[in-house]
């Protein structure tokens, strides 16, 4: 029993370390930036309050988008991901060098 909680322990340390690129971050919201919503809507900031597209993307909704752990953030090849509470998934419509 005490080696597999050994084995247990770590298992999580090594997942811990190679996914290391997923951290804590609030989200907030920059004017003049575009963001994707759950990789369907279309996002701008307005007077500090994030205005979204609301189409229908069936296809497209994996429901890991919207069930993500609020508050952390991530890369998703060149752009900048965060999970919000209440909308899932947001992610900036252009790569970060093309948005600094």
């Amino acid at each position: 029993m005490k080696i597999v909680i050994f084995f247990g322990i770590c298992l999580v340390c090594v997942v811990l370390k190679v996914d290391g690129s997923v951290r804590k971050e609030t989200f907030k919201c920059v004017k003049g930036v575009g963001y994707r919503e759950n990789h369907c809507n279309i996002c701008h900031c307005y007077v500090d309050t994030l205005a979204c597209t609301i189409m229908n993307c069936p296809g497209r909704q994996d429901p890991k988008l919207r069930n993500c752990i609020v508050g952390t953030t991530w890369k998703d090849g060149c752009h900048k991901c965060w999970c919000v509470k209440d909308k899932g998934t947001l992610c900036t419509l252009k790569c970060d060098k093309e948005a600094n």
